[in-house]
């Protein structure tokens, strides 16, 4: 059940350079926000994961599986792919931005035990790689609770 996961958007928004401003060549990320902290199990509503993120080769977005997301309640990495940065950027400069994730509702279920019956709560771990191979820091979000 965990496969059909695969079909949330991800979309780059913000992203800028700094010259004077150097950061390392591994990716790093800090959790930002959710959209909510709570939301209906199988709805068509989403929720939004916002992730800031700053590389100083920029070389993150290049069109592979770059991206990976965990339910906690799960051992299943998932993976998604953050598209190519455009040139206009000058990602050799280092890039920060934000990558927001949109995760349908209709992906997340509750748990089938009685336990879980009307809520469950879940947070996801994310990591990225980049183009040279680097892997960022592993956060982990907020919860977000769902209900039936």
């Amino acid at each position: 059940m965990r496969n059909v996961l695969i079909i949330a958007i991800i979309s780059l928004i913000g992203v800028s350079c700094n010259k004077k401003t150097k950061y390392a060549n591994i990716p790093k990320l800090t959790f930002k926000n959710l959209s909510q902290n709570t939301i209906q199990a199988g709805t068509d509503k989403s929720i939004y994961i916002n992730i800031l993120f700053e590389d100083g080769d920029g070389n993150i977005g290049f069109g592979t599986n770059n991206l990976f997301l965990r339910d906690n309640r799960d051992t299943i990495w998932i993976p998604y792919n953050i598209p190519d940065i455009p040139d206009k950027f000058n990602p050799e400069s280092g890039l920060n931005g934000i990558i927001q994730i949109d995760f349908e509702a209709a992906f997340l279920l509750l748990r089938t035990d009685t336990l879980h019956a009307l809520t469950d709560t879940l947070t996801w771990d994310i990591y990225m790689k980049d183009k040279a191979g680097n892997t960022s820091n592993t956060i982990t979000t907020t919860p977000l609770i769902l209900t039936k």
